[in-house]
């Protein structure tokens, strides 16, 4: 036996004596600005079953159906369907909950603790992600920070006499907690933003809308919602429609929000001027492609008043004329799209965000100089739109956006910042932008009483199956931030096909963002300035 059989042996003794111990590690919470835990671990049982041994099926079903939730028929099909000596009928079931059932004394269920996962403020539902059974992140910031969250088991080896005592430890490796982390999340900003796209969408019987809550100077994420959204919160129950992170997956064509880069270019380079004029006339034909302005207003303008009214025109003609290379690699516009970071990723800590995309100049035709200036051929996120504001509104530096702030107190996270544009272009380009916000401009609706608001409108046709433009599906946008003098809320609205005959950002768009930037500054703490009067 020794000689023969001696490994065999050897091997069933140390199956038999070695026992491995294992500590699961608490999963870390995950917290708003102010402390409140948007997830965070809580004791549960799973409740298993020897079917053998019960007595009374339908009683044990309805108590253990109670407890965790579950329809009966499934708790069912788990005891009469596999015939395996033993099952489990309900996981992760509330620990009070599992009391109650093993309190009735029914024969043949065991009852085994484990953490269960639990989002106790049921906000921000697609931000803050969801874990399996098994506690590993599959969505959101669960996601993005499983191993920081997740922490390191702890496991003892050693060896024990027949009667289950110690008699030697082998190894042992500590538990380590997992970390828990801050973000700046603001809960109530965030039930605003919820409601707001919510009913944004019920008013205009969108397909979606999507609302980006952040400060422009730190990057952090206030709120990011959208509609439709998971019902009371619940990921689990959640459509893939539900849980989509809109604001960072999807693209869209960005329209006239994107005329602010145009000017942007020409303000940071010296080539345009508030006060360079440009004819504006019925339309600008360009090879065989026509340009119109959706509210004509013929006339030799301004640039900022081409702005103010959001003129086609005006803007293309102006990038033509002042940022176009005959002949070069790259034009003048170009180089700043992507200086301005678009058709890259954002860098914004959740899973999934895409880059957009933009054709690069050796791809322009002959009649790109009508569309790309405006925000036409080109698609953007929603954060990419919100990241280019933050940028103007923080005098020129670009700041990545970020929903994580703190990690075990310690910090901050994530804040990178570099300069894109001159602060003086960056200033004179916010003086322009607060005109869009007047009586005379395109977003008169974004204002805000007490506040100073700069921000713009955009309004865009989507493109139907054929790839042609769409004459009845639109996209409408606002993107703005307040106080002008020093903002510290800047707010995207987009809406997904508005219905029932409106369709412009400002008329749409506007009056949301208005609603919820100001529950925004007032959350905050943000007291109100005095407008100040736009000329030009």
């Amino acid at each position: 036996m020794q000689v023969v059989d001696g490994g065999w042996y050897a091997k069933r003794a140390s199956g038999q004596h070695r026992v491995e111990l294992v500590t699961t590690a608490p999963r870390g919470a995950i917290l708003d600005r102010d402390g409140y835990r948007l997830a965070m671990t809580e004791q549960a049982s799973t409740i298993g079953a020897t079917p053998a041994m019960i007595s009374d099926p339908a009683r044990v079903v309805a108590a253990i159906a109670e407890a965790s939730g579950e329809s009966p028929d499934t708790i069912m099909q788990r005891l009469e369907g596999t015939g395996a000596v033993h099952v489990d009928l309900a996981r992760q079931v509330p620990e009070a909950a599992a009391k109650r059932v093993q309190a009735m004394g029914l024969k043949g269920l065991d009852f085994t603790a484990e953490d269960r996962r639990v989002y106790p403020s049921a906000i921000a539902t697609p931000v803050i992600g969801v874990t399996d059974l098994e506690g590993k992140g599959l969505a959101g910031l669960e996601l993005q920070y499983d191993k920081i969250l997740r922490g390191t088991d702890g496991l003892e080896v050693r060896t024990e006499d027949p009667g289950g005592n110690a008699i030697s430890v082998i190894r042992t490796e500590v538990m380590r907690p997992g970390h828990t982390i801050s973000t700046g999340l603001d809960r109530q900003i965030q039930i605003e933003a919820e409601g707001v796209t919510a009913e944004t969408r019920a008013t205009y019987r969108a397909k979606a809308v999507t609302a980006i809550v952040m400060d422009p100077k730190t990057g952090e994420i206030l709120a990011m919602a959208s509609a439709p959204a998971p019902t009371n919160g619940d990921y689990r129950q959640a459509t893939n429609d539900q849980v989509r992170l809109r604001g960072i997956t999807d693209v869209y064509e960005p329209g006239s929000t994107f005329k602010a880069v145009t000017l942007g270019a020409g303000l940071a380079t010296g080539r345009i001027q508030p006060t360079t004029t440009v004819d504006v006339g019925d339309g600008w034909q360009l090879y065989d492609g026509i340009l119109h302005d959706s509210h004509p207003n013929p006339g030799v303008k301004t640039a900022t008043e081409a702005l103010r009214e959001s003129s086609n025109i005006g803007i293309a003609k102006l990038a033509y004329e002042h940022l176009s290379t005959s002949g070069a690699k790259d034009s003048v516009l170009s180089q700043w799209i992507d200086r301005f970071g678009f058709g890259m990723p954002t860098g914004i800590d959740l899973p999934g965000e895409v880059a957009g995309i933009v054709p690069a100049y050796q791809d322009w035709s002959g009649t790109s100089p009508l569309n790309i200036p405006i925000g036409h051929g080109i698609a953007a996120t929603p954060i990419q739109i919100a990241q280019l504001y933050a940028t103007i509104a923080n005098s020129g530096v670009q700041t990545t956006p970020h929903v994580v702030t703190r990690i075990d107190g310690q910090g901050p996270v994530g804040l990178q910042q570099k300069r894109v544009m001159p602060a003086r272009a960056a200033r004179t380009l916010i003086g322009m932008l607060e005109g869009v916000v007047s009586d005379q401009g395109t977003g008169s609706a974004a204002q805000i009483p007490g506040y100073s608001v700069a921000g713009k409108t955009g309004t865009t046709k989507k493109i139907d199956k054929n790839g042609e433009y769409s004459d009845h599906r639109y996209l409408a946008w606002f993107v703005g931030f307040a106080p002008v003098k020093n903002p510290r809320v800047l707010t995207l609205i987009m809406v997904d096909q508005p219905r029932g005959g409106q369709y412009y950002g400002g008329e749409v768009a506007g009056p949301a963002f208005a609603k919820l930037t100001e529950r925004a500054l007032i959350a905050l703490g943000i007291q109100q300035d005095q407008p100040s009067t736009t000329t030009g």
